[in-house]
């Protein structure tokens, strides 16, 4: 008998074939050797169900549910968080395109159980050819959920990816039936932001998962095209920001956010991406009271003629609809010591965060 908590790692999935082979089999390489993998096969079209059955018959760890038709990507996540078993202690959220590297369970458990209150554990993450995550003081892995939050919501310090997270099993059943809410497609986020509040966070400093980026994934056809996160991030402000700040922090926030959103949408409109792009977040700023006056647009679109006169090469980037070319070489974890960023926020420039990655 193991003297091991169990984990659930828990992958949701709809026509996941091209991957999942390789998603399970890096569960399978774990060193850390108690734990259930569970797949929710959300009615696929693809042979999906086929790849994880055929498993599932070779590893009695692995348990696969289809559902009878394919419900909408939120309720299929929160339908494979209730799936866990009652006798887990802790869940890994794993999707169908991504992989753990061997370690992972491991080290991730290492600090759960060194740290009582913490309630979420994240590390470093590989997402394509970038190294996601990093920013938090190195010397330390378990942090106050308040501080985390403020730092994320400030864009200072980009280190949850909920989507690759560890979650304490005892959150997730306390939220049944819907450990994420439904009206949000960072419904991740969302989960994390509302209970950073009462746990800890936990935070492995060693690069531990695998996203991948290609291009029939949520975060591809939908996120990022369509710059999903800018018009969510208001709400995330509106209804998490109270409980991290005080009102003239929350005031500030929200102010620096939308000048960055009212140029999203002059680039938007100046390259052409599209009615429904513009529509789309217009009805979101329309539905938060924040559609821009005159001011707001001519200082947007003051911001975006600067831009252009200092950076002529990025303009042509951006009006060809080409990206500039990137380094080749293969991405290593930061290794340099971060400046103590917790005590509070502070004036700095926004940094660049993908949206985290939505999938079925």
């Amino acid at each position: 008998m193991t003297s091991q908590p169990l984990v659930s790692v828990v992958t949701p999935v709809y026509n996941g074939a091209a991957y999942l082979a390789e998603c399970i089999e890096s569960v399978q390489r774990q060193g850390y050797g108690n734990y259930e993998h569970v797949i929710l096969n959300n009615a696929s079209k693809d042979d999906t169900r086929a790849i994880a059955e055929s498993y599932a018959r070779r590893d009695r760890r692995i348990r696969v549910i289809t559902n009878e038709a394919t419900l909408p990507i939120i309720e299929n996540w929160n339908r494979s968080m209730r799936l866990i078993s009652d006798a887990s202690v802790y869940c890994k959220v794993l999707h169908a395109d991504d992989t753990l590297y061997p370690h992972c369970l491991e080290e991730m458990m290492r600090v759960a159980l060194a740290h009582p209150s913490v309630g979420l554990v994240g590390s470093l993450r590989q997402r394509g050819e970038e190294v996601e995550c990093g920013g938090l003081p190195a010397d330390r892995e378990a942090f106050p959920g308040v501080e985390i939050a403020r730092l994320f919501l400030a864009q200072k310090v980009f280190s949850l990816a909920p989507s690759s997270g560890l979650i304490r099993a005892d959150l997730v059943r306390a939220r049944y039936p819907a450990f994420y809410p439904t009206q949000f497609l960072h419904a991740d986020l969302a989960a994390y932001f509302d209970l950073l509040d009462r746990v800890d966070y936990g935070f492995v400093h060693q690069l531990l998962c695998f996203s991948r980026k290609h291009e029939t994934s949520v975060t591809s056809t939908v996120a990022e095209r369509n710059q999903t996160l800018m018009r969510e991030w208001l709400v995330f402000l509106r209804d998490y920001g109270p409980r991290y700040f005080n009102a003239a922090e929350l005031a500030e926030l929200e102010r620096a956010h939308l000048r960055r959103y009212y140029r999203l949408l002059v680039r938007g409109a100046v390259t052409g991406r599209g009615g429904s792009f513009l529509r789309y977040h217009l009805e979101g700023l329309k539905a938060a009271k924040r559609v821009p006056n005159a001011f707001g647009l001519s200082r947007a679109v003051a911001a975006e003629v600067a831009a252009a006169i200092s950076n002529p090469g990025k303009l042509y980037h951006v009006l060809s609809g080409r990206q500039p070319p990137r380094p080749t070489r293969e991405p290593e974890p930061p290794d340099v010591p971060i400046a103590p960023l917790l005590s509070a926020v502070q004036d700095h420039p926004a940094q660049h965060h993908s949206p985290p990655p939505g999938k079925p």
